[in-house]
C-alpha cells in the first residue's frame, strides 16, 4: 500500500542505490509548456551516479542535525561494509531530506530549463523495482543546478566522493519535501544484461577534441548548439548559453510546426480567481473609509457631499 514522509526513509537507502535506471519529471510554469520525463541510466564507468546526503540527529536539546558520511552505492562495497551500511541506514539518527543525481549531457536540456526557471525548481524522481518485491519510489521536492566547473558542483563531486565522466554537465541537488511508495504490482520483472558504453564513448572523443583545441567538435559549442535553451524557449545550461555568445553559435531549433515558439519562452499566465476578486473589494472598500475619515478631517463636521461636489 502507499505510504508518504517528509524525508527519504533510512531504510530504503540500500534498495535505492542498488537500482540502475529512474526516471526525473518536470515542467514549465507555463501552462501550454511541455512536461518533460527523462530517463537516467548509470554506467560501468565513473560513479556513483546518484546518491543520498545523510545528516545526523545529534543527542542535544534542540536535535541538531549535522552532515553524516557521504552514502556509498551497494555494488561498490565488499560484504562485511554492506552490512554495516545497512545497519546504519536503519538508525534512528540518520535523516534524507537531500537527493542528488550526476546529470550527462544529451541533446535536451528540459530539466535544467525547468529548475533555472524563476519561481519554479518542481522535480519529481522515480525509481521501481525490476527484480525482487514490487516497489515504486517517488521523492518530490525543489531542484538546484550545479553546474561543470562551478565551485558548488566541485564541493559535492568532492564531499560524495563522485569520480564524474566526460560530458558530466551537472550534478542535480534535490531538497526533499515528499517521499511516496506505492505498490508497483503491475511492473514486470526484468533481467540487466549489461551497460550500454555509446554515451559514454561519443562525449570521451568530445571532451578529447576539447582539450586538444579543436573547438569546433568540442564539448563546449555542443552544450551551445543544444543545451542552450530549452524547447520552450527557456534558457538552458548557463556555459551553453555563455559560450553561444562568445562563439556566435546559433541554437538548434527543437520545435516544428504551428506550436513552436515564436515570440520568445512561453511564460505562465497570469490568472485571476475569486480571491483576486474579492481582494480587489475589500481594498476598495477600505480606501472609500480612509478617504472618507480623511475628507471630514479636512472639512470638519458632517460632510455635505452636494456642497462639495459644487466646489
Amino acid at each position: 500500500m502507499g505510504a508518504f514522509y517528509e524525508t527519504l526513509p533510512p531504510s530504503l537507502i540500500s534498495w535505492l542505490l542498488a537500482q540502475k535506471v529512474f526516471w526525473i519529471a518536470s515542467a514549465p510554469l507555463a501552462g501550454d509548456g511541455h512536461v518533460n520525463v527523462s530517463p537516467k541510466g548509470i554506467s560501468d564507468k565513473g560513479g556513483p551516479f546518484f546518491g543520498v546526503i545523510k545528516e545526523t540527529i545529534t543527542n542535544t536539546k534542540d536535535g541538531k542535525i549535522v552532515p553524516a558520511v557521504p552514502a556509498v552505492p551497494v555494488p561498490t562495497v565488499v560484504k562485511n561494509q554492506r552490512e554495516q551500511e545497512q545497519a546504519d541506514d536503519t538508525s534512528n539518527n540518520i535523516v534524507i531530506r537531500k537527493f542528488w543525481y550526476m546529470d550527462l549531457t544529451g541533446s535536451g536540456i528540459e530539466t535544467t530549463s525547468h529548475l533555472h526557471e524563476p519561481g519554479n525548481g518542481r522535480i519529481t524522481v522515480m525509481f521501481n523495482a525490476f527484480e525482487g518485491p514490487p516497489r515504486i519510489l517517488r521523492i518530490f521536492g525543489k531542484g538546484n543546478v550545479l553546474e561543470y566547473g562551478t565551485p558548488a558542483f566541485n564541493e559535492i563531486i568532492t564531499s560524495q566522493n563522485v569520480n564524474i565522466i566526460p560530458g558530466t554537465r551537472s550534478i542535480i541537488l534535490v531538497d526533499i519535501h515528499q517521499v511516496g511508495t506505492s505498490c508497483g504490482f503491475s511492473m514486470p520483472i526484468y533481467d540487466f544484461v549489461k551497460f550500454r558504453p555509446t554515451l559514454n564513448d561519443f562525449f570521451e572523443k568530445r571532451v578529447a577534441n576539447e582539450r586538444a583545441g579543436k573547438r569546433e567538435d568540442g564539448i563546449e559549442r555542443y552544450w551551445a548548439f543544444k543545451n542552450a535553451w530549452s524547447m520552450d524557449g527557456l534558457p538552458g545550461m548557463q556555459r551553453g548559453l555563455h559560450t553561444a555568445v562568445t562563439d556566435n553559435v546559433k541554437p538548434i531549433k527543437k520545435m516544428v510546426g504551428t506550436y513552436a515558439p515564436v515570440k520568445g519562452p512561453r511564460r505562465a499566465q497570469r490568472v485571476f480567481l475569486l480571491r483576486h476578486l474579492v481582494l480587489v473589494a475589500v481594498l476598495s472598500a477600505v480606501s472609500t473609509v480612509v478617504l472618507m475619515f480623511f475628507l471630514l478631517r479636512v472639512f470638519g463636521g458632517p460632510l455635505d457631499l452636494k456642497a462639495f461636489l459644487v466646489r
